[in-house]
């Protein structure tokens, strides 16, 4: 059986996954909305059964019932207490019908159903310790593996794979993220950004599942077997799911039409593929049948080096030297940014992060060290204030293990690490701790005898620290060595062997190099015209990394000059794009290169940002720069700014509906409008309505004491219906309606349709919302509005979750359907202007598409 886990892991031969096991379970008797984990030990015979129906079917790999075996969502049942027992026996269960047979055994591990932080209330310690008891539990039954799946919070699998190699170490884990039919997770994370993460952090195996067919994941498949080394997997629906008349949930594709996908999908660069929900064995035997004597394609170039936020990869690909890493989040010499670290406000660290980007950097160099403030705090702050500001992935910077734990702890991401030498107390710590979070690393070529005079010694220790880094984990392709800059006005002879050096490391090792660009020109007047030369002669000599001032126009404009010439831009695209509508006339202006195709984005708005999408610069062009101020903090996401902008303005007589009118309004729609047409992501989108809600409270609090706050829009009631204890969707939407001028009372999940009912006359609403993540629990929305309708209670009913659509809108007869958070905000908007202006209702389908 060993062997066969090794020919998976290799990835050269095609597997077979098993197929959907709830749908299977519910066919046996499990009720609709009952934990499925439940009969591993209450019914462990059908559980079996199942499992012997997947391997007759020719699966290959069994997955186990435990999707939902953390003992937070055990804890919906009451049974968090059994949730060792039950992770342990669905082991055994799968165990007995695989015996004999040669199927592998994968213990699953699937989401908490509830956000991570940033996104959610669940901390990062929270979230790792719910899937570490699943994986002591699981290091104590010994599966062939540990498949974490169904993901789609990129924190949230950080936390489960540092929870599996912690308390479940040896065990080869398969990791799997979903996504939508946008190609990304629904909270913004592109196939490459996942594959980083994953492959960075230990898993065997990356993937994909559930969400949508497996037509629309080809594409998913192809991106991630081009950013890893290890195999890929897929595990689709049989389509995207919908209510049929009966109530019951239908998937649209049939065995051979599922099946039929398999072939593409090996070619993509699947070595192991399944079915998710919708699956039967069927789909299964016909899947093994179609991919039967196909082999992957062989992927003999190794990957490129790559970093990643949550929502933007970068690849060290030629198109993207030299990488550019923005220096000025650095406390050195900068008294204001020493005061807003020590002081915990961390503004100008958002607004150098934002500016860094908007110049052209491609990373940011992140290190607070400074002697007035806790280092580990510090840049933990830093990092999320970062994060919250730009899409660029991070260098974090720090001599200090603790202060390193705590940035990349805060991550999410895979970050790069600055740095680790050979001098005493600066090499295994750091490495570790790389390796543990799955950072790249840069390596200088400095030990006890400090830094070597000549190249040849600095390649001597650069290999070195190759050596010692690939005996902690961290392969050579993800080690960067710093040929060291020199001050040239103390030791000028050193520029040259830096420059050498350069070459030496990319010759004999194989690895990037990086500089840091500013050293040279230490104690000499002119120092741009000195780091810009030097740059172009480091670059002519091979760099690949230079950390920068990106604020320096004239450095940015040789960059993306030395980009053209090296051939590096392909028909100067970016060059010319950088020139702007105005031409050669505004060359030295500093611009964005975009990232590769395979990661690009757009830039998400900060509270200095110059777009003007979707009308934003018209609504700049009619502010007052105070109210304008406020519409980018609104819009970049940044509470404290717009909590202090507001207060500010009302102290100083502002009206408060001119700031209502004028500057937060606006600014919320558009957040809306930019969430719609993919240029927000969810991470922007909450930010964004966290600073209204906090804006809008300061109004509040300011004008109630005086009697005349403003009147809500409206009273919504909200609730996850019967049977279904999702509430992801539901409180992203809750938060958006409230920063939209909204009453929200939320009655949880798993709500009774009578207890719908006695909310809403309660709270006296005038929309109701309902959600339903489950094909089984979407009925239970019918049941609502008959309910609504028998007891004359005539009220607006928007629905909305996976597993929903505008078509079981109508069907149903709710009065309107949300796809989204923001979709749900202009529903609720159309109904009530609908209901206070008779006679101009329009169709369920009223809203955007």
């Amino acid at each position: 059986m060993s062997g066969r886990k090794e020919d998976l892991i290799r990835g050269d031969e095609v597997f077979i996954f098993d197929g959907a096991f709830g749908t299977m379970l519910q066919a046996r008797g499990l009720p609709p909305g009952a934990c499925p984990e439940a009969w591993c030990l209450d019914r462990p015979e059908e559980v079996e059964w199942i499992h012997r129906q997947y391997v007759d079917a020719g699966a290959q790999i069994i997955e186990t019932c435990t999707f939902g075996g953390t003992p937070l969502r055990l804890s919906h049942f009451g049974l968090a207490h059994a949730a060792r027992d039950i992770n342990v026996a669905a082991v055994e269960i799968a165990r007995r019908a695989a015996s004999g047979r040669g199927a592998l055994v994968a213990a699953s591990m699937g989401p908490l159903g509830a956000l991570v932080e940033p996104l959610g209330e669940v901390s990062f310690d929270e979230a790792y310790e719910q899937f570490a008891e699943q994986a002591k539990a699981f290091a104590d039954a010994r599966p062939d593996f540990i498949i974490i799946e169904t993901i789609a919070d990129l924190n949230e699998m950080r936390a489960a794979l540092l929870a599996c190699r912690d308390r479940a170490p040896g065990i080869p884990v398969i990791a799997q993220m979903t996504f939508d039919s946008t190609g990304r997770t629904f909270t913004g994370t592109p196939p490459e950004s996942a594959a980083l993460v994953m492959e960075a952090m230990g898993a065997a195996v990356v993937g994909v599942n559930c969400s949508v067919g497996p037509d629309l994941l080809v594409d998913v498949v192809a991106r991630i077997a081009a950013a890893t080394s290890k195999p890929v997997s897929v595990q689709p629906n049989a389509g995207l799911p919908h209510i049929s008349p009966s109530g019951l949930a239908e998937y649209p594709m049939g065995p051979g039409e599922f099946a039929s996908y398999g072939p593409e999908l090996v070619a993509a660069g699947a070595s192991i593929i399944g079915g998710c929900c919708g699956t039967t064995p069927k789909h299964i035997s016909k899947l093994r049948a179609a991919v039967s004597g196909l082999r992957p394609p062989s992927r003999s170039a190794a990957p490129q080096l790559g970093i990643t936020s949550r929502t933007q990869a970068l690849f060290f690909a030629d198109a993207e030297l030299p990488v550019i890493v923005g220096e000025r989040i650095n406390p050195t010499g900068r008294s204001k940014l020493v005061r807003d670290i020590i002081e915990g406000r961390f503004q100008l660290v958002r607004s150098e992060a934002a500016a860094q980007a908007r110049a052209g950097a491609q990373a940011l160099d992140i290190n607070v060290g400074t002697p007035l403030a806790d280092e580990p705090w510090a840049m933990r702050e830093a990092v999320i204030a970062a994060q919250e500001s730009t899409r660029l992935p991070l260098c974090l910077d720090s001599s200090s293990p603790e202060a390193l734990e705590a940035g990349l702890r805060a991550y999410v991401g895979r970050a790069l690490v600055n740095s680790f030498s050979l001098e005493p107390g600066r090499e295994v710590e750091t490495l570790e701790l790389a390796a543990r979070y799955g950072a790249a690393v840069i390596g200088l070529p400095i030990d006890e005898k400090g830094i070597p005079a000549t190249a040849e010694d600095r390649l001597r220790l650069a290999r070195a620290l190759v050596e010692s880094a690939e005996a902690h984990g961290i392969s050579r392709g993800s080690v960067i060595i710093d040929a060291l800059a020199m001050p040239a006005g103390a030791k000028q002879e050193q520029v040259a062997e830096t420059l050498k050096a350069i070459g030496l490391i990319r010759k004999e090792l194989g690895c990037k190099t990086s500089l840091g660009i500013s050293n040279v020109s230490f104690g000499l007047p002119a120092k741009p015209v000195l780091n810009s030369t030097f740059l172009m002669l480091a670059v002519a000599s091979g760099l690949d990394l230079a950390i920068v001032n990106p604020l320096d126009e004239a450095l940015m404009a040789q960059v993306r000059a030395a980009r053209v010439l090296l051939g590096r831009d392909v028909h100067a695209e970016r060059y010319i794009a950088s020139l702007g509508a105005a031409g050669p006339k505004n060359a030295t202006r500093p611009a964005s290169a975009p990232p590769p195709p395979s990661a690009q984005v757009a830039a998400p708005a900060t509270s200095c940002g110059t777009g003007d999408e979707h009308g934003a610069g018209h609504a700049h062009g009619r502010m007052d720069n105070r109210l304008a101020r406020i519409y980018d903090a609104i819009l970049g996401g940044e509470k404290a700014v717009a909590v202090e902008l507001v207060g500010e303005a009302l102290s100083e007589g502002e009206d408060a509906s001119h700031i209502l009118d004028d500057a937060l309004i606006p600014a919320i729609e558009e957040t809306g409008r930019r969430f719609a047409s993919g240029t927000y992501f969810l991470p922007e989108l909450m930010l964004s309505a966290g600073a209204m809600q906090a804006a809008t409270g300061v109004i509040r609090s300011s004008l109630g004491s005086k009697g005349d706050a403003p009147e809500p829009k409206g009273t919504v009631v909200i609730a996850t219906v019967e049977g279904d204890i999702h509430d992801i969707g539901k409180n992203i939407v809750s938060m958006f309606l409230e920063s939209n001028g909204y009453r929200v009372v939320d009655l949880g999940k798993n709500v009774k349709a009578g207890d719908v009912l006695r909310g809403a006359r309660q709270a006296q609403a005038d929309v109701v919302c309902l959600s339903a993540l489950m094909t089984t629990t979407a009925p239970k929305m019918q049941d609502v509005i008959e309910l609504f309708s028998r007891e004359g209670l005539d009220l607006p009913i928007i629905i909305g979750g996976a597993a929903t659509s505008r078509e079981y809108a109508m069907r149903i007869g709710a009065s309107g359907y949300g796809r989204d958070a923001v979709e749900a905000a202009q529903e609720v908007d159309r109904l009530l202007a609908e209901r206070r202006a008779p006679g101009e209702r329009s169709e369920v389908a009223g809203g955007k598409e």
